[in-house]
């Protein structure tokens, strides 16, 4: 399982490299962001950070 920092570096990676994931399919992107077998809640830890940086939320 991923800290806390690490959760939010993945995300940042997201956004950096595919913006808001308009043009790029979210699952492979966070596949190749994570990489071949992440913890299943760090999915959803990482979702959220990428959507809290697209909408300029601090957590």
């Amino acid at each position: 399982m991923m800290s806390d920092r690490e959760v939010w570096l993945k995300a940042w990676d997201v956004v950096r490299t595919h913006g808001a994931l308009e043009s790029a399919p979210v699952v492979a992107t966070l596949l190749d962001i994570l990489g071949d077998d992440p913890h299943h809640s760090d999915w959803a830890r990482v979702a959220a950070a990428v959507d809290a940086i697209n909408e300029g939320v601090l957590q």
